[in-house]
């Protein structure tokens, strides 16, 4: 039973953690570009949907930590993280923006860089840097920190 709980805490937070990541990308990129890169209610819908929260496939878990007759977590509960996570990351995006803090950018990249298996199908550090629209040293910094956790050197199927 604890190990069901731990699982749900982490799934709770990745959720919380994707839609941090996809909200600052879209502020980002929306405040350099006029376009935004994600929009909150259909990646909710896609990462949130019952099919996908109740595959332990789809959400990429070890499968020691699984119990096949749990869904660690509800629907309701993906879409409240998921938009939580989206608003805070949409404020920070806005903010990293206007200030070019560089601190604020690399936490975020080297978090996106943690969770890109996760949120997307293609998992590198240039991709990411293309969806959030850093251009210059900010994107070099972006890719430097996405990179240092190893994000590129992950196996992927079907690639």
């Amino acid at each position: 039973m604890a190990n069901n709980e731990a699982r749900q805490d982490l799934d709770r937070q990745k959720m919380r953690d994707i839609g941090r990541v996809l909200g600052f990308f879209s502020a980002y990129s929306e405040s350099q570009t006029g376009i935004a890169t994600y929009h909150a209610e259909y990646d909710a819908a896609s990462l949130c949907d019952p099919k996908v929260l109740s595959d332990p496939k789809l959400l990429k878990r070890p499968k020691k930590d699984l119990d096949p007759h749990v869904i660690y977590l509800k629907e309701n509960d993906c879409h409240s993280l998921y938009t939580e996570g989206w608003n805070e990351g949409h404020a920070q995006g806005t903010q990293a923006s206007e200030t070019s803090d560089l601190e604020l950018i690399g936490e975020i990249a080297s978090l996106a860089g943690w969770l890109a298996p996760f949120y997307t199908a293609y998992t590198t550090a240039e991709n990411d840097a293309r969806d959030c629209k850093v251009f210059g040293e900010v994107r070099t910094h972006f890719i430097v920190n996405w990179r240092q956790t190893g994000g590129d050197r992950r196996r992927r199927k079907g690639i």
